[in-house]
């Protein structure tokens, strides 16, 4: 059902209106990182949007981005270092990237996808608004699925926002003095201390403080005031999901099996991790079965 809150608008009166896709790769001895960004030209890649995609360390994967041929899509080659949050970041501030647009979709390289089923009207069925049109003046942040471990976040493999909380997740505002120790984006969990950065905001060193860079990212969002949204159905059967979320354990729904029983579909979540093990074959059947349709975004997705 459409949103029922104002839909956002841009805080930069300058900003196009335009979405902005960053796609970060990162090459894999599996080739399935190539795969995926195979898959993703073929039939995510629209005329509706700007790419930029971030290939981050040397790899010949690059040529496979018809820059040439497209106006809206650019190559940044960087060094494999600060992972995919501080990537974005990086490549967000050079040159205030960020403050010519006002919608962002974030995505990186272990997702398959998009997948949007035969019986979704084409009219309605262009994979990046799908995303940006959960924003509204009161949820900044959307993605695919959440994870109430170490606390609740929504999972960086892909972020919709708009340039408010673009801004917040390039520039943290310092901690409020109203948040809780627990809920605040400067908090202390097994991955970091409340002095590390979090969202956009640094360079991340390692696996932990990336990951305490994702925490702390919906924290950000929701401490300035904000909400967020994910696509996985479960968030929706429940007001108080965030609330009555298990910080026990590693609540990762992107398992086998993991998602309350079963295993999460792509039609769900218009893309799949492929890097969890999750119903390989069916994200098999499914990448033939769309190549095979004579429909991409470049039909969905009008300019």
């Amino acid at each position: 059902a459409p949103p029922t809150a104002t839909p956002s608008s841009p805080s930069h009166p300058d900003a196009s209106s335009r979405p902005l896709v960053l796609y970060a790769y990162s090459d894999k001895d599996d080739g399935i990182p190539r795969q995926n960004l195979e898959f993703f030209l073929s039939q995510g890649l629209h005329g509706a949007a700007d790419f930029v995609f971030i290939f981050q360390g040397e790899s010949n994967a690059s040529a496979l981005v018809p820059v040439e041929s497209h106006a809206n899509v650019r190559v940044v080659q960087r060094a494999n270092t600060c992972y995919d949050l501080g990537a974005y970041g990086e490549v967000l501030r050079n040159d205030h990237l960020w403050k010519r647009y006002s919608r962002f979709v974030l995505l990186n390289t272990s997702l398959r996808g998009p997948f949007i089923p035969h019986w979704s009207p084409a009219s309605a069925s262009c994979w990046t608004d799908l995303f940006l049109d959960q924003l509204t003046d009161r949820v900044k942040l959307v993605g695919m699925t959440a994870n109430c471990w170490p606390r609740f976040h929504v999972q960086s493999m892909i972020w919709a926002t708009d340039s408010v909380g673009i801004d917040l997740l390039l520039n943290p505002p310092p901690p409020s003095t109203n948040s809780s120790s627990e809920a605040a984006a400067a908090a202390a969990d097994q991955f970091g201390d409340a002095t590390q950065p979090v969202g956009l905001a640094g360079c991340y060193d390692g696996w932990d403080a990336a990951v305490h860079a994702e925490v702390g990212a919906t924290a950000l969002i929701r401490d300035a005031g904000y909400e967020v949204d994910v696509m996985m159905a479960a968030f929706h059967a429940s007001a108080n999901y965030i609330d009555e979320c298990d910080s026990s354990a590693n609540g990762d729904v992107l398992r086998p099996g993991a998602y309350f029983g079963t295993d999460v579909h792509p039609y769900e979540l218009v893309f799949m991790k492929t890097n969890r093990g999750v119903n390989p074959a069916q994200v098999g059947r499914l990448t033939e079965w769309h190549l095979a349709r004579n429909l991409t975004s470049w039909e969905t997705c009008k300019s």
